[in-house]
């Protein structure tokens, strides 16, 4: 008998489930278009903790990459996840040009967007 062979047992006749991230990925497919980010971002968290089980910070986590992953499906530029440190995220644009954000870059760019209204927050909840 080998991996081939060996019966499914339990798990004979159903489908593989997906990663969290694909299921997220999936609802934003189906149901994300037209919504603002917020909206979208909530009602899949909503959607994962509800059909998957999945905590909330865990189902917000995997919406919120999911979300990031669709965004960047036909961008030049990438986080370079090697070069950045929890104080610097950097951004590569499509001629390997670093450009370096800092936590306090990030947080100025979040105060301007919500000076001009652009800034929608999921739902402000407690550290964990």
């Amino acid at each position: 008998m080998n991996i081939a062979t060996l019966p499914a047992g339990r798990m004979a006749g159903r489908a593989p489930r997906l990663d969290s991230e694909n299921m997220a990925i999936g609802y934003l497919l189906r149901y994300g278009r037209g919504l603002d980010r917020a909206t979208a971002l909530e009602n899949c968290t909503q959607f994962l903790m509800t059909e998957y089980d999945l905590t909330e910070s865990a189902a917000e986590l995997a919406a919120i990459h999911a979300s990031a992953e669709l965004e960047s499906l036909n961008q030049v530029a990438w986080i370079d996840l090697d070069a950045s440190t929890a104080q610097v995220v950097v951004l590569r644009t499509a001629g390997g040009t670093p450009i370096p954000f800092t936590v306090g870059d990030l947080l100025a760019q979040r105060e301007q967007a919500r000076d001009r209204g652009a800034l929608r927050v999921i739902q402000p909840r407690p550290m964990q």
